[in-house]
């Protein structure tokens, strides 16, 4: 829709669906103050410092009042584990201001570990309840550890989107003192940038759900588990969950551009945990196209798999932690190849590549695979 092709009175509703009519919303718009970017820092601010508990709702009377900030990858046993004599790892900070400072580029920086993988997603005593299989015992992979795993992924991805949502309504009154054909450029993104946000809600809050029954004891066997373990720490930490496009082969896996389907979940996690390391791949048992992503890398020979691990984290997780030794040690060409996996996803007006998983011939060294184990296949 152009904009010189709308004729609307004044008491018409408004052409950008707002519901109000034109001339309380975007009658005059261009020539409004603009948003300043004071203003977008301010909302950045709040947005990421909202606080809930992502409890199920039959546990919500539980609840303390003081919302903490959860690590989502546990400080004690895997940060500290890779973290610097200083106590810090590497990871991406997102947030507006250091956006704007790196002109728009995400590029590894160093975060101590009382801030890094940490959101207001927990109350203090369900994060204690809920997560002290993880935290203050040894990882042996029972079903109790991989459902705390999953459950954390889950919360946090739907806080994250639940911000993108909010991101969303900013940006539609970011508009003020924008040419008329910018606002509807502006208005039309973000109608759009909803729609695939809101159908990522739906289907995270069906998978929460699902966790929700299993943690209240309703239902059981309904989850599979990919664990993959080392007798040394894994030296990028990873708490994250994404629909997977393509697989480590470039073959397709689901077309996310069709929002009448719903999209199959990956939960994913890397960690370390009594001086070993661990991958812990997590999904719905009924999600078959999920297990083709998986057995896409189960093929990989041995020796190459952590090489497919490092492409997948940093390409398609930002919840990603790095030991600074490690990532000293890498050659110039391995990191440029991690700085462009971490940009892959950034431009929303990009698809993703089909072949951002395949071996392109750049591989990396520091954890070797012991063993995997297969649970609930």
């Amino acid at each position: 829709m152009k904009y010189e092709d709308m004729k609307i009175g004044r008491n018409e509703k408004c052409w950008c669906n707002s519901g109000k009519k034109f001339k309380h919303c975007h009658y005059g718009r261009e020539n409004e103050q603009p948003v300043s970017k004071g203003e977008a820092i301010g909302h950045a601010k709040k947005n990421s410092s909202r606080k809930q508990c992502y409890v199920s709702s039959d546990l919500k009377h539980e609840c303390s009042t003081k919302i903490i900030n959860a690590h989502t990858i546990s400080k004690s046993g895997s940060l500290k584990e890779i973290a610097d004599e200083s106590n810090h790892v590497l990871g991406l900070k997102i947030n507006l201001p250091n956006i704007i400072k790196n002109k728009g580029k995400l590029i590894p920086e160093k975060i101590g570990i009382n801030q890094a993988s940490t959101f207001k997603g927990f109350c203090s005593t369900h994060d204690k309840a809920l997560f002290a299989c993880i935290e203050d015992r040894e990882f042996v992979g029972d079903e109790e550890q991989c459902l705390a795993l999953m459950y954390r992924s889950v919360a946090k991805e739907l806080y994250a989107k639940e911000g993108m949502l909010n991101t969303s309504e900013f940006i539609k009154g970011a508009d003020k003192g924008r040419a008329p054909f910018e606002q509807v450029f502006m208005q039309q993104f973000a109608a759009d940038h909803q729609l695939g946000i809101n159908a990522a809600i739906k289907e995270l809050s069906e998978l929460k759900y699902k966790l929700d029954k299993q943690l209240l004891g309703k239902c059981s066997g309904n989850l599979t588990h990919l664990i993959i373990k080392s007798s040394k720490p894994m030296p990028v930490a990873v708490s994250s969950i994404v629909s997977p496009i393509s697989d480590f082969a470039g073959n397709l896996i689901q077309d996310l551009g069709d929002l009448r389907v719903d999209a199959q979940q990956l939960v994913f996690n890397s960690f370390s945990s009594d001086g070993k390391g661990y991958v812990v791949f997590s999904w719905a048992k009924e999600s078959q196209k999920v297990l083709d992503f998986i057995n896409s890398l189960l093929v990989i020979d041995e020796n190459k798999i952590f090489s497919a691990l490092i492409r997948f984290f940093f390409g398609v997780a930002e919840n990603t932690f790095t030991s600074p030794l490690w990532w000293d040690g890498l050659a110039n060409e391995q990191k440029r190849k991690i700085e462009k996996l971490i940009m892959s996803g950034v431009n929303p007006m990009e698809f993703e590549p089909r072949n951002l998983l395949v071996d392109d011939g750049i591989e990396f060294s520091g954890w070797d695979i012991a063993s995997f184990e297969k649970i609930n296949f």
